[in-house]
Order: C-alpha cells, then sequence, then structure tokens
C-alpha cells in the first residue's frame, strides 16, 4: 500500500546529534559501501504507520518519531525504539503516545525535538481548535516516566486558533532557556503562515505562553512556511517559505533576529527569493537552511531546475553572507534529476564538520522509490559538488519513500524512515552505517 497523507507531505526531518568523525566519513563518501539495515517495520496498525518525518535520537541510542497514522485510535503515534541489548537482538517498538484527535490533536507529520530533563515536544497539524476546518493543530509535550516501565505524559501546550497560525507542518526547535520555535503553514492574518514562540511558564503547572513572531503576507513578504527554524548565531532564527518571494512564487529564505531589548519586536529579513526551475535556481524550499563555517546556510528545495533529459528534480544550495551587509549570494551547488540522483528533497540537510551535506530525495533513483545521500564539495573553487548514493530505495524490506532528512549518530552510523514500503507497506525506520 502507498500512502500520501496530509494536504501536503512533509518534511522537516530531523538533523541532530551531528558528532560524526571527519576523516571516517571522508573516507566512507569516497569509499565505502554503507550499509542500510531495516531496524523496524510499521504495520500500519496498533504500532503506526507511515512516518512523514525523521527520527531524533534520545538517551542510550533510544530513537523517538512520530507516525501520521495508524495507532489506536488510528490518528497516528509517538513512538520510542530501544537498540537491542546484544548485537544480535532485534530493536523494540514502543508506542508512547497515541494520539485521539480532538483537543488531543491528530495526524503528525512533522518530527520530535528532545528539550531538557529528556521532555519530547512535536506538532499535529491537525486537531486542537476547532476553529479551522479538522482542528488548528497543536503543539503538545511529552514527559518520561518517573519510574522505568511506567507512562508518557502527554500534554497539549498550545492549540493554534488560526489567528496566531493554522496546520504546523514543522517540527519545533529548543533556543535558550527552554522556549520553543516553530512555524504554522497556514493562518495568520493573510492566511499564509506564522512564526511562533512558545515560553515555557515560570512554575510547574502553569501556561506556556505564545508570541508570533511573525505573520507571514504573501508577495515578497514569503509564504506558505512548510520548513521550520534553525536557531543560528546570536539566537537568529532561519527558515524557509514554500511560496512567494517573487511574482513568480518560488520560495524564499529569511531570517527573524531577536529585538535587542525583552519584549521588542522580532526583525524578518528575506535573505533570498527563488526565482524557480526556469531560471537554473531551484524553489518550493520545504526545509530550513542549517548553518556551516563562516555563516554560510546550506538547504535544499523541493523543485528544481530543468535539467538534462529530466523534470526539475530539486537542489542543493548555499547562502553566503556579504561582509559590507548587503545582500546574500545563493549559489547552486547540485541539481537532483529524476533519473538517478533521486528527486525532490524535502528534508534538512545535516552539514557535518568535513563540509559533506548528507540528506534525503524520496522520489527518483533506480526504483523511483528515492534515495539517502552525500554531497561532496569540489577540490577546488568552481567546480561541482557530487552526489554519492549511499542508498536506492527498492520499496520492499527496506523501505520507500524516504521523506524525513537524516539523524547523524556516533561512528558514522546515520537514522532515518520511509513513508512507504517495508513488510506491510506501512513504512520503516533504518540505520546507514558507513
Amino acid at each position: 500500500m502507498s500512502y500520501n497523507p496530509g494536504m501536503r507531505t512533509v518534511r522537516c526531518g530531523l538533523a541532530l546529534g551531528v558528532a560524526l568523525a571527519v576523516a571516517a566519513l571522508q573516507s566512507a563518501a569516497q569509499d565505502a559501501s554503507p550499509t542500510l539495515t531495516t531496524l523496524y517495520s510499521f504495520s500500519g496498525g496498533a504500532d503506526g504507520g507511515n512516518p512523514n518525518s525523521g527520527v531524533v535520537i534520545g538517551p542510550r541510542g533510544v530513537l523517538y518519531g512520530t507516525t501520521y497514522g495508524g495507532g489506536a485510535n488510528g490518528y497516528g503515534t509517538v513512538y520510542a525504539l530501544t537498540p537491542p541489548a546484544s548485537e544480535s537482538g532485534a530493536w523494540t517498538e514502543t508506542v508512547i503516545h497515541n494520539f485521539a484527535s480532538g483537543n488531543d490533536g491528530q495526524h503528525p507529520n512533522a518530527g520530535l525535538v528532545i528539550g531538557e530533563g529528556g521532555v519530547v515536544y512535536g506538532t499535529t497539524t491537525y486537531g486542537g481548535d476547532l476553529s479551522c476546518t479538522n482542528g488548528c493543530g497543536t503543539v503538545f509535550s511529552l514527559n518520561p516516566p518517573a519510574s522505568p516501565g511506567g507512562s508518557w505524559t502527554e500534554t497539549v501546550i498550545h492549540p493554534f486558533t488560526g489567528t496566531d497560525g493554522a496546520y504546523p507542518y514543522s517540527t519545533p526547535v529548543v533556543g535558550p532557556a527552554g522556549v520553543l520555535y516553530g512555524t504554522c503553514y497556514s493562518g495568520g492574518t493573510g492566511l499564509v503562515g506564522t512564526a511562533y514562540s512558545l515560553t515555557p511558564p515560570s512554575s510547574q503547572g502553569g501556561l506556556w505562553t505564545e508570541t508570533m513572531l511573525h505573520d507571514f503576507l504573501g508577495g515578497s513578504d514569503g509564504a506558505f512556511p512548510f520548513a521550520g527554524l534553525t536557531v543560528g548565531h546570536g539566537g537568529v532564527l532561519y527558515g524557509a517559505t514554500a511560496g512567494g518571494g517573487t511574482s513568480l512564487n518560488w520560495g524564499t529564505i529569511y531570517s527573524l533576529t531577536p529585538p535587542a531589548s525583552s519584549g521588542g519586536a522580532w526583525t524578518k529579513t528575506t535573505l533570498y527569493a527563488f526565482l524557480g526551475p526556469t531560471a537554473g535556481d531551484g524553489g518550493a524550499p520545504e526545509a530550513p537552511p542549517v548553518p556551516g563555517s563562516n555563516g554560510v546556510l546550506y538547504g535544499d528545495t523541493s523543485a528544481g531546475t530543468f535539467y538534462g533529459d529530466s523534470a526539475p528534480g530539486g537542489t542543493a544550495y548555499s547562502l553566503t553572507p556579504s561582509a559590507s551587509g548587503a545582500a546574500w549570494t545563493e549559489s547552486v551547488l547540485y541539481r537532483f534529476t529524476r533519473s538517478a540522483k533521486g528527486k525532490s528533497p524535502y528534508g534538512r540537510l545535516i552539514a557535518s564538520p568535513g563540509g559533506l551535506l548528507f540528506g534525503t530525495a524520496p522520489y527518483g533513483a533506480d526504483w523511483g522509490n528515492g534515495v539517502a545521500f552525500v554531497l561532496r564539495p569540489p577540490a577546488s573553487s568552481g567546480s561541482d559538488w557530487t552526489e554519492i548514493i549511499l542508498h536506492s530505495f527498492t520499496g520492499g524490506s527496506d523501505g520507500a519513500n524516504p521523506v524525513g532528512g537524516l539523524a547523524g549518530g556516533s561512528g558514522g552510523v546515520f537514522f532515518g524512515t520511509t513513508m512507504n514500503g517495508g513488510t506491510s507497506g506501512a513504512g520503516t525506520v533504518y540505520s546507514l552505517t558507513l
């Protein structure tokens, strides 16, 4: 069974825990044949199904993620995947929350982030306040059990109302003092999305405080921020909109700079507006850029350039700041093609210390089911970047359509998910060992 849930399939796999040995990665990218291991295949039933996002790595190597569907109520789950006690053992999946719709939320499209004390945070695209059709979506927390074997405690810390945003497709990020930052792809004044913060209560049991950081208006301001946010130097946030920017509506990259004094307004700046496939530029970014060295940002776009004999397949790009404070400079690092190289990358990239970019593309390649890849920078300035396919998904037991990005563990091991495929066609969790 192939399943493509939601109004649009998201997109925001997490690229966390990049504690990677640079020498090992460089060697793997050049010489090794990576090993993919399917850690778990979802049945689509009580254990959940069709994960639209990647995983986050918690204490003791436990992986946490969400499924769009399945679970006890059919509205999706939050799950934990515990590594085996011995090398030959199997990973153990545990559903730690079943979404119940209504106030509880339903159908999480985004992944998770882990905060202080092991608390897990995430969003549901629907449910919560019924001001919107099917509910405007929620932000939730999951507190770990007080004792081994106990139950996790889920709390909806904010239901969106439409005015402050609607339908969050992205994973929140944790900033200083435990503040959560995120986006809603719709809602707000112009009905084209918002960026928000959620400040934790000063005392246990209190209410979280939501602040709208930016209300997107469309046009040159950008529209539809499917992508979440990245926290950069000085608390500056970076994000992307899938639409707006120019009259062609191919999307933008923007920054949100915190106020100089408490209570002031954040400053939103459009760093770049994409020109679209016919301009050779790419467009419709659905993951935020990630910081590299020297303040350079790296990211990918889901709509590519008309290149060779294939339809638009997406791009990887860099954005370089100007020393004088003028406009940022965008460079297309790599153009994906439908036939062999994967197509339409949605997930957040990992920028390794050695300058490599790791990611996934959910479509294209040998069997049409997507790839996990690494992009290697050129040996000399001005030359082309090189894509190395780490795994081409067959649609069988290894899964199909890796929509979420990768999470980087230690020792050159990455973890990810596929939305479809596996033994029941309801998706997988996998590891890639370099």
